[in-house]
């Protein structure tokens, strides 16, 4: 497990290492005169965020997924960081209320009720604490509902009866979570407090809530095209926040790269270039079920997504800023989704232009897992890391 970074606070399927993340800022930054403006649009756990932190950069993290962002908080913590939560009072809780809570999807009512003891708690605690009180609990309640887990690392699900949920004593919730919070302090304690300012903003890549060329740097991995529901993902630490994805799907829905649709899908265009327009037309004439459906519409709707962000990322950058994007291709069926040249074209239409790219070979990913997927014929799956300089902005970006 990579640790590096605080990576091992909360492990994260999809992304890039610390490591990756310091060199390229520093690298892109290493002109600047003065501290850069570091943005991450689909910051996730927070990697980009704490490198630019660490490197003495502002850094601002965006994801619209709450728990994400609490995480990507921690590993930003500054200040006082030996500070642990305190074990709370037992309150009073009936089997009714605890049996309509999002968590009861896979805990007992009693597990629950506890749990809901140490969130109450947290909501009127210190910014720091709640952060490091939240972290602990996801990562309690990912470990009493392993059983849940499938051989998708992105799929959860919930249990059939009364009989398949986890069941504990209080005093047996307590000490799972005080086993992650005393993990949690003593890996922050390790890594070097930095008092560069970082901050989570709770937003849309579609809308990004920053001021038009206010940012120096950009370094990102938008999420692929390989159908990965981040909502079902997240769907236990979005329960500990009180988030039900089963019945309320606005979360799932406005993630990008989600498989729910969220409405009527228009026509894609030339908004990313020929070679998107080309994949669209392919997977619309493709014989397999609902490929003119269906998955034509998710198509559709996560390169509105992909246009949506690098319209937003232009009007954010200075003129001059550097941008650094991780893609990784994939396959619809047998189709051949070069997702890094559509990302090249779609911002080399805006005025990014790409300085330098690499490309590297992916031995797993999610296709493999998928049987029904295996039934067609792939090539090699890569990743691609490209970086970019915006050189001028096209009408419509400024």
């Amino acid at each position: 497990m990579d640790t590096a970074g605080l990576a091992d606070i909360f492990p994260y399927y999809a992304g890039f290492s610390f490591d990756f993340a310091s060199a390229h800022i520093a690298a892109h930054s290493k002109n600047l005169n003065d501290s850069a403006v570091v943005l991450d649009p689909w910051n996730g756990s927070g990697t980009t965020t704490l490198a630019a932190q660490h490197l003495g950069h502002t850094a601002i993290g965006v994801d619209l997924n709450p728990a994400a962002n609490i995480i990507a908080q921690l590993r930003c913590q500054i200040g006082d960081r030996a500070r642990g939560v305190p074990v709370p009072k037992r309150r009073r809780s009936s089997p009714e209320s605890m049996a309509k809570d999002p968590l009861s999807r896979w805990l007992s009512p009693g597990v629950v009720a506890r749990i809901r003891d140490w969130t109450c708690q947290l909501i009127e605690s210190p910014a720091e604490q709640s952060s490091l009180g939240y972290v602990a609990i996801f990562r309690a309640v990912r470990g009493m509902t392993r059983k849940f887990e499938g051989s998708n690392p992105t799929w959860v699900k919930s249990s059939k009866s009364s009989e398949d949920l986890v069941a504990l004593s209080n005093d047996e919730v307590d000490a799972a979570i005080g086993i992650e919070e005393d993990f949690l302090l003593g890996r922050l304690q390790e890594f070097p407090v930095s008092a560069s300012r970082a901050t989570m903003v709770t937003a849309s890549s579609r809308a990004l809530p920053l001021m038009n060329g206010s940012v120096d740097v950009i370094v990102t991995s938008p999420p692929y095209l390989t159908r990965i529901d981040y909502g079902i993902a997240y769907s236990r630490e979005l329960a500990v926040l009180g988030i039900d994805t089963s019945v309320d799907r606005s979360l799932r829905s406005g993630l990008m790269g989600t498989t729910l649709i969220r409405g009527p899908i228009g026509s894609l265009g030339d908004s990313l270039g020929g070679l998107a327009s080309g994949l669209i037309k392919d997977i619309s004439g493709h014989s397999s079920k609902a490929s003119g459906g269906y998955y034509l519409k998710q198509a559709v709707q996560y390169f509105s997504d992909l246009t949506a962000g690098l319209d937003e990322v232009t009007r954010v950058a200075k003129l001059g800023a550097s941008m650094s994007l991780v893609v990784q291709d994939s396959y619809y069926k047998d189709i051949h989704v070069r997702l890094a040249d559509i990302c090249a074209e779609g911002a080399k239409m805006r005025g990014w232009e790409v300085v330098w790219s690499e490309q590297f070979k992916v031995t797993r990913s999610l296709t493999s897992l998928n049987k029904a997927a295996k039934e067609y014929v792939k090539g090699e799956v890569a990743e691609s890391v490209l970086d970019f300089q915006l050189r001028e902005k096209t009408a419509g970006h400024r």
